[in-house]
């Protein structure tokens, strides 16, 4: 195989790696716009194109065996390993766009398992790629990219990348069930506008901690004019807003509710942003943390209420933030700080 050949397509599955993860990172975050989460999906099956490729690239390679040399051995063994965790994030991936597989796995139940363990399994293989990055890929030149071939190449893989998608997504669309739709993240709906009927998720250590109302108070402090202390009893009696929102959760599922509580931006314009503010901490009483921007803070709820039930501990009781721009697992439950962070801090 030679050089050019090498290069081309080591280049090619480092921009695409790249490309994932970024997409990958920010679905995590966000789930608007939608047409990242196609780049993602595009992005994979493009590599998946250029697995031959690749296979043939590593199989010269480990022809070559272990030697005395410590670095060699160790990179190849590290390559492995890499390619190892590499298709179990493709098979996790194509597993849960397709419903392949039992409902529930070693991994855990359906849900919560496989698209969790795709997302948890790419992050940790950066550290291991970045090591196969910096000892074994080869520098590419500029003439690699700029022949008539390579054109041709490039040209062939984007449309091998673009089918690719169109078929996984008429597949993905043909086996979702009709009592759960699948969004444009991937996520399936569970329990829309049941009030409390949606599923409850939440990370280790968190909702070890029952909340009595009457000694519970929502703490706004930071950047402001004054700092608050208010009670759930004065919470309910501030003028109540309805929001309508997705909370779409990272391990695979999404809900529709009308979500009843107070604005965000009329609990800090009661307490008075000062001008160096730019940006809120919500913490919940073991201490989880979720940043928001001004902007979205200005969109958020702080609820009390889904559904028109009152939450129970599970759901976030007393006080659940609603940010309709972020994922799930932002929507901090058990709120009880609120901190506006001031430039420089």
């Amino acid at each position: 195989m030679s050089g050019l050949i090498l290069r081309f397509t080591n280049t090619l599955i480092l921009t695409l790696i790249a490309t994932l993860t970024l997409t990958g990172l920010y679905g995590l975050m966000w789930p608007l716009p939608a047409w990242l989460y196609e780049i993602h999906r595009i992005a994979a099956w493009a590599f998946v194109a250029l697995i031959p490729w690749k296979v043939l690239i590593a199989l010269r390679s480990l022809r070559r065996g272990l030697d005395r040399r410590f670095d060699r051995s160790v990179v190849i063994v590290v390559s492995v390993l890499l390619a190892t965790l590499i298709l179990l994030v493709l098979t996790f991936g194509v597993m849960w766009t397709w419903r392949i597989g039992p409902d529930v796995l070693w991994l855990g139940a359906y849900g919560d398992a496989v698209i969790s363990w795709h997302w948890m399994l790419a992050l940790g293989l950066l550290p291991l790629f970045g090591l196969h990055v910096w000892r074994r890929w080869p520098r590419p030149k500029r003439a690699d990219f700029l022949s008539r071939r390579s054109a041709l190449k490039l040209m062939a893989l984007g449309a091998v990348g673009a089918a690719g998608w169109g078929l996984a997504e008429a597949l993905a669309r043909s086996r979702q069930r009709a009592e759960a739709p699948r969004r444009f993240t991937g996520s399936r709906e569970e329990g829309s506008f049941t009030g409390l009927g949606y599923p409850v998720t939440h990370t280790v250590g968190q909702g070890q901690i029952k909340i009595d109302p009457a000694t519970w108070a929502l703490s706004v402090k930071g950047a402001v004019g004054t700092t608050l202390a208010l009670t759930y009893d004065s919470i309910l009696s501030l003028p109540a807003s309805e929001v309508t929102a997705i909370l779409d959760c990272t391990s695979g599922w999404y809900t529709s509710q009308v979500w009843r509580g107070v604005m965000l931006k009329d609990i800090l314009a009661q307490a008075g942003l000062r001008a160096e503010a730019v940006a809120i901490l919500l913490k919940d009483v073991s201490g989880y943390p979720a940043y928001l921007t001004l902007a979205e803070a200005e969109e958020s709820l702080l609820a009390t209420h889904s559904g028109g039930q009152v939450f129970d501990h599970w759901h976030g009781f007393p006080l659940r933030a609603v940010v309709p721009s972020r994922r799930g697992w932002q929507w901090v439950k058990w709120l009880t700080e609120i901190e506006v962070i001031g430039r420089g801090a």
